[in-house]
């Protein structure tokens, strides 16, 4: 499991770093530079749900069935609920906050969760031939 999420960010690493410059790039020629850093909290945001997401599948991995999915349940609503909080939060400061936090939060699961998906395939596919 650590091999595949280690591969997984090396490859998501290069996409983040491209995405995260093209939006820089449209904020600042937008003049509105002071929203980088709503898209920073979206990122950091969306970086400890995959992290906490990861931790919690490999805590749970050699227990039973219903104690892992008791324990997955309750790590689902602390994530969703943390999620809930942050975004509440920017909603309140400003929906451009709210927004430019939400859209860098899903570039940044998505490219995580691609990255988890191509990384799985590919040594699914390298596994098979031995």
């Amino acid at each position: 499991m650590r091999d595949i999420i280690l591969t997984s960010i090396r490859r998501v690493k290069k996409f983040l770093m491209a995405a995260t410059l093209l939006l820089v790039i449209n904020l600042a020629a937008n003049g509105r530079a002071d929203l980088i850093g709503a898209m920073i909290i979206g990122y950091v945001l969306a970086m400890f749900y995959v992290a906490s997401t990861a931790a919690r599948l490999h805590s749970i991995a050699g227990l039973d069935q219903a104690t892992a999915k008791r324990r997955w349940l309750f790590g689902l609503a602390l994530r969703l609920l943390m999620v809930f909080v942050v975004f509440n939060i920017a909603v309140h400061i400003s929906t451009e906050i709210f927004f430019t936090s939400a859209v860098s939060f899903m570039i940044f699961y998505a490219a995580a969760l691609l990255g988890l998906i191509m990384t799985s395939y590919t040594q699914k596919l390298f596994d098979d031939g031995d």
